[in-house]
Protein backbone atom coordinates (compact mmCIF):
# COMPACT_ATOMS: atom_id res chain seq x y z
CA UNK A 1 0.00 0.00 0.00
CA UNK A 2 1.30 3.39 -0.95
CA UNK A 3 1.00 6.24 1.55
CA UNK A 4 2.49 9.64 0.85
CA UNK A 5 4.90 10.89 3.43
CA UNK A 6 3.54 14.37 3.34
CA UNK A 7 0.27 15.78 1.93
CA UNK A 8 0.29 19.31 0.54
CA UNK A 9 -3.10 20.55 1.76
CA UNK A 10 -3.18 23.56 -0.60
CA UNK A 11 -2.59 21.34 -3.62
CA UNK A 12 -5.12 18.83 -2.33
CA UNK A 13 -7.87 21.47 -1.91
CA UNK A 14 -7.29 23.40 -5.17
CA UNK A 15 -9.81 21.39 -7.20
CA UNK A 16 -12.40 21.82 -4.42
CA UNK A 17 -12.10 25.61 -4.58
CA UNK A 18 -12.53 25.43 -8.32
CA UNK A 19 -15.73 23.38 -7.93
CA UNK A 20 -17.07 25.74 -5.27
CA UNK A 21 -16.36 28.69 -7.54
CA UNK A 22 -18.16 27.00 -10.45
CA UNK A 23 -21.09 26.13 -8.18
CA UNK A 24 -21.40 29.74 -6.97
CA UNK A 25 -21.20 31.09 -10.52
CA UNK A 26 -23.92 28.65 -11.57
CA UNK A 27 -26.08 29.71 -8.64
CA UNK A 28 -25.60 33.38 -9.54
CA UNK A 29 -26.49 32.64 -13.16
CA UNK A 30 -29.67 30.79 -12.12
CA UNK A 31 -30.67 33.68 -9.84
CA UNK A 32 -30.15 36.25 -12.59
CA UNK A 33 -32.17 34.16 -15.05
CA UNK A 34 -35.03 33.90 -12.53
CA UNK A 35 -35.07 37.69 -12.09
CA UNK A 36 -34.98 38.22 -15.87
CA UNK A 37 -37.89 35.81 -16.40
CA UNK A 38 -39.87 37.64 -13.71
CA UNK A 39 -39.24 41.02 -15.36
CA UNK A 40 -40.21 39.77 -18.82
CA UNK A 41 -43.36 38.13 -17.42
CA UNK A 42 -44.36 41.38 -15.72
CA UNK A 43 -43.84 43.34 -18.95
CA UNK A 44 -45.94 40.86 -20.92
CA UNK A 45 -48.70 41.11 -18.29
CA UNK A 46 -48.64 44.89 -18.51
CA UNK A 47 -48.70 44.72 -22.30
CA UNK A 48 -51.98 42.82 -22.21
CA UNK A 49 -53.80 46.10 -21.44
CA UNK A 50 -52.23 47.82 -24.45
CA UNK A 51 -53.28 47.74 -28.08
CA UNK A 52 -51.13 45.12 -29.75
CA UNK A 53 -53.22 43.55 -32.49
CA UNK A 54 -55.21 44.74 -35.47
CA UNK A 55 -58.47 44.22 -33.56
CA UNK A 56 -57.17 46.26 -30.60
CA UNK A 57 -56.18 49.21 -32.78
CA UNK A 58 -59.38 48.96 -34.81
CA UNK A 59 -61.35 49.45 -31.58
CA UNK A 60 -59.53 52.79 -31.10
CA UNK A 61 -59.93 54.08 -34.67
CA UNK A 62 -60.77 57.79 -34.64
CA UNK A 63 -59.48 58.30 -31.08
CA UNK A 64 -56.70 60.67 -30.05
CA UNK A 65 -53.56 59.72 -28.15
CA UNK A 66 -51.25 61.94 -26.12
CA UNK A 67 -47.68 61.39 -27.30
CA UNK A 68 -44.66 61.46 -25.01
CA UNK A 69 -41.02 61.02 -25.95
CA UNK A 70 -37.54 60.94 -24.51
CA UNK A 71 -35.83 58.54 -22.17
CA UNK A 72 -37.92 59.50 -19.15
CA UNK A 73 -41.26 59.78 -20.98
CA UNK A 74 -41.46 63.55 -20.88
CA UNK A 75 -43.96 65.26 -23.14
CA UNK A 76 -42.45 65.82 -26.57
CA UNK A 77 -43.22 69.54 -26.58
CA UNK A 78 -44.24 72.02 -23.89
CA UNK A 79 -47.65 71.82 -25.58
CA UNK A 80 -49.30 68.41 -25.46
CA UNK A 81 -49.02 66.64 -28.82
CA UNK A 82 -52.12 64.73 -29.81
CA UNK A 83 -52.10 62.16 -32.59
CA UNK A 84 -55.37 60.82 -33.95
CA UNK A 85 -55.57 57.22 -35.16
CA UNK A 86 -57.00 57.72 -38.65
CA UNK A 87 -56.41 54.48 -40.58
CA UNK A 88 -55.35 50.86 -40.41
CA UNK A 89 -54.15 48.81 -43.35
CA UNK A 90 -55.96 45.54 -43.97
CA UNK A 91 -54.20 42.81 -42.00
CA UNK A 92 -52.27 40.19 -43.93
CA UNK A 93 -51.89 36.81 -42.33
CA UNK A 94 -49.06 34.59 -43.46
CA UNK A 95 -48.86 31.39 -41.48
CA UNK A 96 -48.32 32.43 -37.89
CA UNK A 97 -47.72 36.15 -38.56
CA UNK A 98 -50.11 39.07 -38.75
CA UNK A 99 -48.92 42.17 -40.62
CA UNK A 100 -50.62 45.57 -40.63
CA UNK A 101 -49.88 49.25 -40.20
CA UNK A 102 -51.58 52.04 -38.30
CA UNK A 103 -51.60 55.68 -39.37
CA UNK A 104 -51.87 58.76 -37.21
CA UNK A 105 -52.58 62.41 -37.95
CA UNK A 106 -50.83 65.13 -35.97
CA UNK A 107 -50.47 68.90 -35.92
CA UNK A 108 -48.47 70.56 -38.68
CA UNK A 109 -46.62 72.80 -36.18
CA UNK A 110 -45.12 69.99 -34.08
CA UNK A 111 -43.26 67.48 -36.27
CA UNK A 112 -42.09 64.21 -34.73
CA UNK A 113 -38.87 62.57 -35.89
CA UNK A 114 -38.62 58.84 -36.57
CA UNK A 115 -38.34 57.09 -33.21
CA UNK A 116 -39.99 55.41 -30.25
CA UNK A 117 -42.76 57.33 -28.49
CA UNK A 118 -44.99 56.61 -25.54
CA UNK A 119 -48.72 56.79 -26.27
CA UNK A 120 -51.48 57.39 -23.77
CA UNK A 121 -55.24 57.26 -24.17
CA UNK A 122 -57.99 57.33 -21.52
CA UNK A 123 -59.11 53.85 -22.65
CA UNK A 124 -55.64 52.21 -22.69
CA UNK A 125 -52.57 52.04 -20.53
CA UNK A 126 -49.39 53.70 -21.72
CA UNK A 127 -47.64 51.85 -24.52
CA UNK A 128 -44.72 52.47 -26.85
CA UNK A 129 -44.64 52.54 -30.64
CA UNK A 130 -41.91 53.13 -33.20
CA UNK A 131 -43.28 55.88 -35.46
CA UNK A 132 -41.98 57.22 -38.71
CA UNK A 133 -43.19 60.24 -40.66
CA UNK A 134 -45.51 59.22 -43.49
CA UNK A 135 -46.21 62.57 -45.16
CA UNK A 136 -47.76 65.99 -44.65
CA UNK A 137 -50.20 68.38 -46.23
CA UNK A 138 -51.02 72.02 -45.50
CA UNK A 139 -52.97 71.21 -42.34
CA UNK A 140 -51.43 68.09 -40.78
CA UNK A 141 -48.50 65.67 -40.54
CA UNK A 142 -48.96 61.92 -40.86
CA UNK A 143 -47.13 59.07 -39.15
CA UNK A 144 -47.25 55.30 -39.31
CA UNK A 145 -46.27 52.29 -37.24
CA UNK A 146 -45.80 48.91 -38.92
CA UNK A 147 -46.53 45.62 -37.14
CA UNK A 148 -45.27 42.11 -37.84
CA UNK A 149 -46.79 40.04 -35.05
CA UNK A 150 -46.34 36.37 -34.33
CA UNK A 151 -49.77 34.98 -33.53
Amino acid sequence: MFLPERINVAEFLKPSYRYIKLFLLGLLNATLMTVLIFIVTEQVSAANNNPHSFADFNAHLGQSFTVYGGAMGEKVWSKTVELKLIALSAPRKNGSTEQFSVRFQGPIDYPLAKGVYTFENPKTDRFELFLEPYGADTSARYYQAVFNLIT
